[in-house]
């Protein structure tokens, strides 16, 4: 009997965490785990479930997009942005608790400014490969990794900034030494997608 009690909660706090990309909102951030071999190492050294990241914004048509610097730093459908997606795995989404309970007209002014910032300041920027917080090129271009980008970019939105943290890369320091050329950035201050669900700003909403 207890087994089925307790099988039954599981089930209903699946349920009340259950959410469509429709219940996605300006300024959520959602976190997943990208089915690749590197992926599965931040994974272990964040000792967490999460290896991407990327942050709601809406577009001029209205439609809900996921921003997420990958490659190129741009927003991208929902199915887009869960293409490589980790079988049996879902998206987690966590929302700024500063941006919860805003009136219609007050949402409706952050998404437009959302846009104008992301357009402006972070669109089309290079993917960070080395995972350097402040990397900039010689022109003064700033390379961005996926969770640096989400935390600079919504340090315009939030009244409490980010607090970069040291990145550790010692689990795994011989993978990453091959990956880095030997010049592992281990202890250099940054961010992780993991970050996000251990950051008091931020709320945890649901999955998809």
């Amino acid at each position: 009997m207890k087994t089925i009690i307790f099988g039954l909660l599981f089930l209903v706090s699946l349920s009340a965490h259950a959410l469509t990309a429709s219940d996605l909102k300006a300024g959520d951030v959602v976190l997943l785990s990208l089915n690749c071999y590197e992926c599965r190492m931040i994974e272990s050294e964040t000792e967490s479930l999460f290896s991407h990241s990327g942050v709601v914004v809406v577009d001029e048509q209205g439609r809900t997009r996921i921003a997420q610097s990958l490659g190129r730093l741009d927003h991208f459908s929902f199915a887009e942005f869960t293409k490589n997606i980790t079988p049996g795995t879902f998206v987690h989404v966590y929302r700024p608790r500063e941006l919860k309970n805003l009136t219609k007209e007050k949402r409706a002014l952050l998404e437009k400014v959302m846009l104008d910032v992301f357009n402006e300041k972070f669109k089309n920027a290079p993917f960070d490969s080395k995972y350097i917080w402040n990397n900039f090129n010689a022109n003064g271009v700033e390379y961005l990794y996926c969770s640096e980008f989400i935390a600079k970019f919504l340090d315009h939105f939030l009244t409490k900034k980010t607090i970069t943290a040291p990145i550790s890369y010692k689990k795994h320091y011989d993978y990453w030494s091959k990956y880095f050329k030997g010049q592992v950035p281990d202890g250099e201050l940054g961010n992780s997608p993991a970050s996000f669900s251990r950051d008091d700003r931020f709320e945890f909403v649901g999955r998809i």
